[in-house]
């Protein structure tokens, strides 16, 4: 993990007087990595403003009491666990490594993921990652993977070496520094580019939103509200609104294809024998949804997207 600091220190650096405002609440954000931009998405269809400058790693909210504050991923969890930032969004792997105290606030579908051991796709001589006991192990997550080798060690003494490495983890194997790594596999494509294969998953991840212990009661109010507003979003980024016209004799057919968030809305027309009904499907499923109502006699299919919902927890 790296370390940038103490929590007094990051607020000196920062040179703000918003940390002094215990009103505000301070929303801490990766400033680079391969979320950073889809979470300034998120906050943009939350209709969080604020203006960053480039030199500084602050910003104050123009429409919320909330400043936003900017730091690398791998510090989110420390900053959030010891108060001085009062949420945060972070990967589920850096919170496990961190190994400190914070509340899950919501899972945010952002950057899902897996933390493998990977070793070289010529591993002769070894079948299970039993077989990796006593070998060299680098990699970026120190703590989960001491503690995965201890489990799989049955708690029997090991010599397994867990060195850290900050960066450029996939290329140890290939430089001779290591036997395995444990290192986040997305897509694979940096996997195999190296000539690793996964040889066990450690733990499933994505970005969340986390909170720090002890929350005052009017933070946690804000902190309800913008929850509700991450939820209105990525209901909307997930959903779309689709209506269509179907003979009511086929309507119960209908309805088991698109069943919506809670029921569809069915309303009648001035044909008796035909229904409107409208419904959230999910936008994955949309075509596939419309090929199948198609045999059962629905006409006039429409679909629309959505900027944003509320009231879909």
């Amino acid at each position: 993990m790296s370390q940038q600091g103490s929590p007094i220190e990051v607020g000196t650096r920062l040179g703000s007087g918003w940390f002094a405002d215990g009103d505000r609440l301070k929303f801490a954000i990766p400033k680079k990595g391969r979320i950073a931009e889809k979470i300034r998405e998120l906050l943009a269809g939350c209709d969080i403003k604020y203006t960053k400058s480039a030199r500084v790693d602050i910003a104050a909210c123009t429409n919320m009491p909330m400043d936003i504050v900017f730091l690398p991923a791998a510090d989110i969890a420390m900053y959030v666990a010891d108060g001085s930032v009062d949420i945060g969004i972070t990967g589920q792997d850096i919170i496990r490594e961190t190994g400190r105290p914070v509340n899950h606030e919501i899972d945010l579908g952002i950057g899902a993921c897996r933390l493998c051991v990977q070793w070289p796709k010529s591993h002769e001589g070894k079948s299970t990652v039993k077989d990796l006991l006593g070998t060299r192990v680098v990699t970026s997550f120190p703590n989960i993977t001491k503690e995965y080798f201890d489990e799989v060690a049955g708690g029997e003494p090991h010599t397994t070496s867990v060195k850290f490495l900050h960066g450029s983890v996939e290329a140890a194997c290939a430089m001779g520094l290591a036997d395995c790594i444990v290192d986040l596999v997305e897509t694979g494509d940096t996997m195999r580019a190296a000539g690793l294969e996964i040889a066990s998953v450690i733990m499933d991840s994505q970005a969340v939103l986390i909170s720090k212990p002890n929350t005052s009661p009017a933070h946690l109010e804000m902190i309800q509200n913008l929850k509700r507003r991450v939820v209105g979003y990525m209901t909307a980024t997930k959903y779309c609104y689709f209506c269509y016209n179907c003979p009511k004799a086929r309507l119960p057919e209908a309805e088991k294809l698109t069943p919506g968030k809670r029921s569809p809305t069915v309303s009648t027309l001035e044909d008796s024998d035909w229904v409107a009904v409208s419904v959230l499907v999910k936008r994955s499923d949309i075509q596939g949804i419309m090929d199948s109502l198609e045999k059962v006699g629905a006409v006039d299919m429409l679909v629309w997207d959505l900027k944003n919902t509320r009231g879909f927890e």
